[in-house]
């Protein structure tokens, strides 16, 4: 899959960014929505607006034929003002494939969420269905500050890393990059987030990562300034460098993170953005029901630089609560 094209600067252009004020959820499949419900109410997400069609619908905007659902909107303690987790399972197409293998694919790698009472929390996710895959250890953040950190699984085998916080919320999603200068470009000049802080040749201990010895990579942090949420785009360094080939567009109901959505008051505008910035959305902005006591959706799907699929939702002052 070819990246998005640059200028000969290596930039998009500050007058081509979307005019998306926030991202709005991040989405999650799954194959038992009420046990993967369970397990995330447990780290202490709550059930918001369940999102479930009556009928069938076209799915050219997911790249399928024809699409069905049943699903749930989460949220932290900081409610509208966080991220919202969409987690869903898939009626038509059924769940297929598998969430990343590895900490360093490239695309939607983990979500990072901050939980009070860290030990607490670990003692109940074998009971939900999860799995704890490393730690609690000690981890150094950017700012120097050691966070007691783990890495889970959810029932699913989606990894999530849980840090010790004051609140529980969805902090950040990490994306693994092939190029981190490209893909930086990318949300910066085209998505419109701002740069919160970058780092060269980082290092860490990679138990939390699955492997023996160190990991190296680099990382960048970018936000919107709609929300208390943000991304980590990093290019791994050690044990593996991915490289261009590794790219690849995840089908929309395979199990994992699948789809980060800013919201946007004109969809059709927003469009012409990204095809400008040379991204092929999956079909043009249409609409989509995600309920029938709910509002139609004007809604756009495409690849982002590293095969991650980024969503734009029009939202009415009707929709607003869907989180």
């Amino acid at each position: 899959m070819p990246p998005p094209a640059r200028d000969g600067d290596g930039a998009y252009g500050e007058a081509m960014a979307i005019g998306g004020s926030r991202i709005y959820h991040v989405n999650s499949n799954c194959t038992d929505l009420p046990r993967s419900v369970a397990f995330y109410e447990a780290l202490g997400l709550a059930p918001i607006t369940r999102t479930v069609p009556s009928r069938p619908q076209p799915g050219g905007a997911f790249g399928l034929d024809e699409v069905a659902w049943d699903a749930w909107m989460l949220q932290g303690d900081c409610g509208y003002d966080g991220l919202s987790l969409d987690l869903l399972q898939w009626t038509v197409p059924p769940p297929t494939g598998r969430p990343p293998a590895t900490m360093w694919e490239p695309g939607f790698s983990r979500l990072v969420l901050t939980v009070p009472e860290l030990d607490q929390v670990l003692d109940v996710v074998g009971s939900h269905g999860g799995r704890l895959l490393a730690g609690p250890s000690p981890v150094i953040d950017p700012d120097g500050a050691s966070v007691p950190t783990a890495m889970v699984a959810d029932p699913d085998g989606v990894a999530l890393q849980l840090e010790d916080g004051d609140d529980t919320r969805i902090a950040r999603v990490v994306v693994n990059t092939v190029d981190l200068d490209e893909s930086l470009a990318y949300y910066l000049d085209v998505l419109g987030l701002r740069l919160v802080g970058r780092w060269q040749g980082a290092s860490a201990d990679g138990s939390l990562f699955g492997v023996e010895g160190s990991v190296e990579f680099s990382r960048a942090d970018v936000a919107d300034s709609g929300s208390q949420f943000g991304v980590s785009l990093v290019q791994w360094h050690r044990p593996v460098a991915p490289g261009p080939d590794d790219r690849r567009v995840r089908g929309a109901n395979e199990l994992g993170l699948f789809r980060m959505a800013w919201s946007t008051d004109d969809c059709a505008r927003d469009e012409g953005v990204v095809r400008a910035a040379g991204s092929a959305p999956f079909a043009p902005t249409g609409e989509l029901s995600v309920g029938d006591d709910l509002p139609l959706l004007r809604v756009l799907f495409w690849p982002g630089p590293d095969g991650e699929c980024l969503e734009l939702i029009e939202v009415t002052s009707a929709s607003g609560a869907l989180g």
